[in-house]
């Protein structure tokens, strides 16, 4: 519990916040909570300490090259991709501490993540608490390119809407500099802002349940079948792996229920959904292809988590939409208990490990080598 307590803590603010918000009718109060709210956001990832994994990677790669290094280097012997790498590097320049980087990335995140909050919600200290918990988290201590990546992709969907192909594709090259993923956004532009039949999206979602609880291999056997048009001895290769990872166990889990539960009850109120906004389809079907992708790459955990990931700004918008999509307030007021008790669980369940353990910089964070020995000697039980 006591790893847990910060984080905790932190969406407990948030909801505390949101729920004055939602309170008060008052311009000045309203605006004073939301300026409170960022600057709790950049004190507490700007100066967080080394909590979870990534900075393993990153910050031996930013004690070792320095900005001169890049103009001996070729690209393709850079330590991350072009933009970040830049960054990370002149960031040092300017002062040399991997801190001062955080920092920096912090401030491009806060603003990215605020631009686009401030166009689609009203509540910014509600939507902060569930992006905080719905891998908020994750994106802004660990995935530091990711973050960056999704985050301007966020803002692109203005591109999507008003339908400025060329722009929009220049900016997922450009977004693409701090990480490769953002390619994967490209082709999104043709059809993520149609507007999809109710019972195709029930029906992707039921076959995505399907084979996450029956754990039906459904890409190891496509990837199967057409090798066994190249080489006998790679479709063979490929069945013994499918053998390997059969026995491991995707079952019931809170995680699972409340994906179902999201699920069906955006199937339940899809045309409120649709009609709250103009081109909230492309937030609804986001919310599909992370469901979608979480499901059907079940058997590559990983795979799944990370390009689910991709869309994790749907559950933004699509959970606090849902708030006003109920006319009963009692029942307004169970579906607010309900994804508040669900962040405070799900923060609970992500960082009650030494790995998360928190500090800050501010108030004398724990240096690198004891961080390090911390993560070596704990890394294999998590």
């Amino acid at each position: 519990m006591s790893f847990a307590l910060p984080y905790i803590l932190l969406v407990g603010i948030y909801g505390g916040l949101g729920f004055w918000f939602e309170k008060t009718a008052n311009p000045i109060v309203r605006r004073r909570l939301i300026a409170f709210s960022i600057g709790i956001f950049v004190f507490f990832f700007g100066f967080r300490g080394f909590c979870f994994y990534d900075w393993n990677s990153y910050y031996p790669v930013f004690q070792h090259y320095t900005l001169r290094d890049l103009f001996s280097l070729p690209v393709e012997d850079w330590p991350f991709e072009p933009g970040f790498t830049v960054l990370m590097l002149v960031s040092k320049s300017v002062f040399n501490n991997y801190h001062f980087f955080v920092f920096v990335c912090t401030l491009i995140d806060t603003v990215l993540l605020m631009r686009f909050l401030r166009r689609r919600v009203s509540n910014i200290p509600l939507a902060l608490m569930v992006c905080i918990s719905m891998n908020g988290l994750i994106l802004f201590t660990d995935l530091m390119r990711n973050s960056i990546t999704i985050l301007v992709f966020a803002n692109a969907i203005e591109l999507i809407e008003r339908r400025r192909l060329i722009p929009y594709i220049l900016v997922c090259i450009v977004s693409a500099a701090f990480h490769i993923s953002a390619l994967f956004y490209i082709p999104l532009y043709f059809f993520i802002h149609r507007r999809l039949n109710k019972w195709i999206y029930l029906g992707i979602f039921a076959a995505g349940n399907i084979i996450f609880l029956f754990h039906i291999p459904v890409f190891l056997t496509l990837v199967g079948f057409v090798a066994s048009f190249i080489s006998p001895a790679l479709q063979y290769k490929i069945s013994q792996y499918t053998e390997m990872i059969s026995g491991a166990s995707f079952g019931l889990s809170i995680g699972y229920l409340e994906r179902l539960f999201t699920g069906v009850i955006v199937f339940c109120y899809l045309n409120k959904l649709r009609n709250m906004r103009e081109h909230n389809d492309i937030f609804i079907n986001s919310l599909l292809l992370y469901l979608s992708l979480f499901f059907f790459f079940s058997e590559f955990k990983t795979i799944g988590l990370r390009f689910s990931n991709l869309f994790s700004y749907a559950y933004w918008i699509i959970w606090l939409d849902l708030i006003r999509c109920f006319a009963i307030e009692n029942n307004r007021r169970l579906y607010l208990a309900f994804i508040t008790l669900y962040c405070l669980f799900k923060m609970y369940g992500s960082t009650n490990t030494v790995i998360a353990r928190y500090d800050n910089v501010l108030f004398g964070a724990e240096p690198y080598h004891i961080r390090e020995y911390i993560y070596n000697k704990n890394y294999n039980d998590i």
